[in-house]
């Protein structure tokens, strides 16, 4: 808690020079209860999305004004960790699932919302169970899933046709496959390592699929954490052993760059999101799906997909905590997830959503892989103490260019998990 309340500090410092949370009112009766709604899309095609829904919203509920602030994903974290614990903060916010929601919790800045839900049992069964647990703490409900993310391998399906290939499901499938590719003259799999969140992704997984459950579960607790395990030297070196199969500028190659890459036929592999299906329009080629193969030797559970849905939370200190729930409600009604899906090209976390839009049959197919998952295993920049994730992306992402080894990058873990531990 200490170290949550300084890093609280710190920010707090780093956002002195920001203008105060914008009051984007929208007008109307001077009397109406105002609620401020602060998400992470001043882009498109969301920023749209949630304009028109705030509007839509306050058409059926003329008595309450909705005033809108949003800022990019990075910036948001750090801000909301300030505004969130202020005398002010925002009623309706934003929120990871994982370690993020999990701080807020801890920092008593989000309401319980186990009590509303009882009494309107109807919102807690209208979402999928997996991407509801997400969001409780302990045992209580803190927040709601707005969309479902999970990774996947897509896969060019004209070049797998082309060699005679088929989706890989074990580790040796898949070392075939990519030597396969190799041999044909191409690159298998397209990545960009430029930024670092896509290197979490790689290495979360990898730890998943090679650690003893306990184990993995265990380190991302940060009173816990000691990361001694030889399997996360494992992951490493098998992360290196893929890195030989994809384009060698990775680590100056960003993910958007990457996946034009990809889009272009330059790769016919790359890890991506099933939120990208929205920018895979208009392509030369037919794209398939498949999960992270088993690793020989692993102990983790190969049938789990990583991923974590994302969605709101309601302030603690709310002035108005019925109309901000009731503004949670609407938004995440089974209408606003079709449109949500429709609209934006994501995942919505109401059971049927997707099914009933008029979503393309792939993420159709994705709603039913991460329903069917034995498990989500969380984004592994949300399962750690932000000073254990910095150690191990920016080492990690040192050893992807050839300037680290994977033992140095867990020296470097276990070095930060001790001051994690030690509160310093």
């Amino acid at each position: 808690m200490r170290r949550a309340l300084r890093r609280v500090a710190a920010v707090a410092a780093a956002f002195a020079l920001i203008v105060p949370l914008a009051a984007c009112s929208n007008g109307g009766d001077d009397d109406a209860v105002e609620i401020d709604f602060f998400h992470r899309w001043p882009n498109e095609p969301k920023n749209t999305y949630f304009a028109k829904l705030v509007k839509e919203f306050e058409a059926e509920n003329p008595g309450i004004r909705v005033n809108v602030e949003s800022v990019l994903n990075d910036a948001y974290k750090d801000k909301v960790k300030v505004v969130a614990g202020s005398a002010k903060a925002p009623d309706v916010m934003f929120s990871w699932s994982g370690t993020f929601l999990q701080e807020l919790v801890e920092g008593g800045n989000v309401m319980k919302l186990d009590g509303w839900l009882k009494e309107n049992a109807e919102v807690r069964e209208s979402f999928y169970p997996s991407q509801l647990e997400a969001f409780a703490v302990d045992g209580s409900q803190y927040g709601l899933p707005l969309g479902m993310h999970a990774k996947l391998f897509f896969y060019n399906k004209d070049v797998f046709n082309e060699l005679k290939l088929q989706p890989p499901t074990t580790w040796e499938e898949f070392v075939d496959v990519l030597e396969a590719i190799k041999a044909s003259g191409r690159t298998p799999i397209e990545f960009g390592a430029q930024e670092q969140w896509p290197i979490a992704h790689y290495i979360g997984t990898l730890n998943q699929r090679i650690l003893d459950p306990k184990v993995f579960a265990g380190d991302q607790v940060a009173s816990n954490g000691t990361f001694d395990d030889p399997g996360y030297v494992t992951s490493l070196r098998t992360l290196l052993d893929v890195s030989k199969y994809m384009n060698p500028d990775m680590t100056a190659v960003g993910h958007e760059m990457a996946r034009k890459a990809w889009i272009d036929g330059e790769a016919p592999i790359m890890y991506l999101q099933g939120a990208e299906v929205g920018y895979l329009k208009d392509l030369d080629f037919e794209y398939g799906t498949f999960n992270f193969p088993s690793v020989d030797g692993g102990k983790g559970d190969p049938a789990q997909l990583t991923g974590a849905p994302e969605g709101f939370v309601v302030a603690a200190n709310s002035d108005h905590p019925q109309e901000s729930l009731r503004f949670l409600k609407f938004m995440l009604s089974k209408q606003n997830g079709i449109a949500y899906t429709e609209k934006t090209g994501e995942l919505s976390a109401v059971v049927g959503a997707v099914e009933e839009s008029k979503a393309p049959a792939v993420l159709k197919g994705m709603t039913k892989e991460i329903v069917d998952a034995s498990a989500m295993t969380p984004w592994l920049d949300n399962a750690y103490d932000p000073q254990i994730v910095k150690a191990y992306l920016s080492e990690t992402q040192l050893m992807l260019g050839g300037q680290q080894t994977p033992e140095g990058v867990m020296d470097a873990v276990r070095a930060a998990a001790e001051r994690v531990r030690s509160g310093s």
